[in-house]
């Protein structure tokens, strides 16, 4: 029987300023209502969580950065301040953690953010020159469409075949070193087991808001709820 393959989990998250969360307590009429803060600005992070099958637990590649704007413009999704480039960066690192730990043949699972699936610069799109698609589709060996078909027609024939046969810089990138990658199925959380992992964190941070939580205070306590995150936390969550 061949031994089990090491796992690591990834994933992004983000936390706001004003993230709260308290036991809930019972209303009572004198107490006095304060409105709501904005929640403020934000810190996002990335990491991941390395399972051998054995009793202990890794927390690999953790980085945290102050999210919120992106070209000047405030971002609503988290995942905007995350890019293809920066992803590919950290997951070389993460690969690097996981070679010097001596793990052979391990399999990164990922969600489907389009930045995990970002295929190589020099890709053919869809806004390229019919002339340049057709191009492409012969120094990839499609031979069954002719520069005079519709660009349509061509783009369709040639997306077809780099969706088949040209993978994801970071596939490739694992494959280099024996790992393997998985991107998890659409909307099944529960194949995200780091997902729980990150509300732990969270709910450490929130629980310990107060109305004179300053910004610095939320990375203090997000620093130290990484740091309190050994291998019971992590399988106990």
């Amino acid at each position: 029987m061949s031994p089990r393959r090491p796992v690591v989990y990834l994933d992004e998250s983000f936390i706001h300023h004003h993230y709260a969360r308290h036991a809930d307590s019972l209303f009572h009429p004198d107490d006095k209502t304060t409105k709501p803060k904005h929640k403020g600005r934000r810190y996002c992070f990335i990491a991941g969580i390395l399972d051998d099958g054995s009793d202990a637990a890794h927390l690999l590649g953790l980085d945290i950065f102050v999210g919120g704007k992106k070209n000047g413009r405030t971002v609503k999704d988290y995942h905007a301040m995350f890019n293809h480039d920066y992803f590919v960066d950290w997951f070389n690192k993460l690969i690097d953690e996981v070679e010097e730990l001596g793990w052979a043949s391990a399999v990164f699972v990922m969600d489907n953010a389009k930045y995990h699936k970002g295929k190589p610069k020099t890709t053919p799109k869809g806004s390229w020159k019919k002339a340049d698609l057709y191009d492409a589709c012969v120094s990839h060996g499609i031979l069954d469409v002719s520069i005079t078909d519709l660009k349509t027609t061509i783009w369709k024939a040639l997306k077809k075949h780099l969706d088949e046969h040209v993978l994801p810089v970071v596939v490739e990138m694992a494959k280099a070193w024996g790992h393997h990658v998985v991107y998890s199925a659409p909307g099944f959380f529960e194949l995200q087991p780091i997902e729980m992992v990150w509300a732990n964190v969270k709910g450490s941070v929130g629980r310990a808001y107060t109305s004179t939580t300053t910004f610095q205070d939320v990375r203090d306590r997000l620093d130290k709820a990484f740091h309190e995150l050994d291998t019971e936390v992590i399988h106990n969550t």
